[in-house]
């Protein structure tokens, strides 16, 4: 790994769930360095929208139990770190090799064996596998972004693949939100509290 990593740890329930995280002041002293165009290094933190997916899926154990999962433009991967083991197999991704290769080595701490990590570019899913269950976490943070989102979430509902999307409440993705309401079978919102500040999640479950 091109970055420190610190070994961090998650209060979901009454678990800890540990996984690395990079120094995030080296992060941002190598971005400085990257052409203008290049994505900004979100996936080098963990947000509380992933926090609350967490928490979502300790209560309703049933969506990810025994099943495939995918957690796509994952970031550091809390989310697929916590259903690793409650699922068959989980597949953590992102565009960004170091956040990958951070997962990998949160998964052989947690001593998963079921746990496959890979970049993966939404732009190109055709050779990705069709997973039960599809995790997204903070991914609508980019209006540029939300017409491949939606094509993105589109592919894998034609698919008969659920979906569970979990997104702070941001006012610019009110309209993006409304288009999948369609498809939302389930609702529910959440506080996180997150480096002593409070956020409200949003998480829907999708599926056709």
């Amino acid at each position: 790994m091109s970055h420190t990593a610190i070994l961090q740890g998650f209060l979901i329930s009454n678990q800890c769930i540990e996984i690395f995280t990079p120094d995030g002041s080296r992060v941002k002293e190598d971005y400085k360095n990257r052409p203008l165009n290049s994505i900004s290094p979100y996936w080098a933190r963990v947000w509380p929208a992933a926090i609350g997916l967490c928490h979502f899926l300790q209560d309703n154990l049933h969506y990810i139990k025994s099943k495939r999962v995918l957690e796509l433009a994952a970031g550091l991967g809390l989310p697929g770190i916590f259903c690793a083991p409650y699922a068959h197999q989980v597949c953590i991704s992102d565009i960004e090799p170091q956040t990958v290769e951070l997962a990998r080595q949160s998964a052989l701490h947690n001593k998963l064996v079921n746990v496959d990590c890979r970049v993966i570019d939404w732009n190109y899913l055709q050779e990705v596998a069709i997973p039960d269950v599809l995790l997204l976490s903070d991914i609508n943070y980019e209006v540029a972004q939300f017409e491949i989102l939606l094509s993105v979430i589109s592919y894998f509902l034609a698919n008969r693949c659920t979906i569970i999307l979990s997104t702070p409440q941001r006012l610019m993705a009110k309209d993006f939100i409304a288009r999948l309401l369609l498809y939302c079978k389930e609702q529910t919102a959440t506080e996180i509290a997150l480096e002593n500040q409070n956020a409200d999640v949003s998480i829907f479950v999708l599926k056709k």
